[in-house]
């Protein structure tokens, strides 16, 4: 993670919630967890080192039915995450139902996450 990072901004997770992200796999993998900057580690984005660190998910699973429309995500799953405390930080960032998560390391996103099948 780059230095300052979550952002203050991001607030710890506490309580119980649900998001969602786009998977590439049936069940999800590790794989399908890994940031921008994880997957792409020499690309220039338009959004801060942190954010490109960061996992995007939607608070409002709708929100990731529409971007599995763009032929980029055609193929993809959409797989809920409950998160609780522990879970990491979070933030709400540019639309109102996408978020950017900073999972803890100790945190086991697979036990938690659940998809359905393509």
């Amino acid at each position: 993670m780059p230095e300052d990072c979550p952002p203050i901004a991001a607030q710890e997770i506490i309580a119980e919630r649900v998001v969602f992200r786009l998977a590439q796999t049936h069940p999800a993998t590790l794989d399908d967890f890994r940031s921008q900057r994880a997957i792409n580690p020499s690309a220039k984005f338009s959004v801060s080192e942190c954010h490109a660190s960061g996992l995007s998910v939607h608070a409002d699973r709708h929100d990731s039915e529409q971007t599995k429309k763009l032929p980029k995500f055609k193929h993809c799953i959409v797989c809920s995450v409950q998160l609780e405390a522990g879970a990491g930080r979070i933030q709400q960032t540019f639309k109102p139902s996408h978020h950017t998560w900073w999972p803890f390391a100790g945190f086991d996103i697979l036990a938690h996450c659940g998809s359905e099948a393509k």
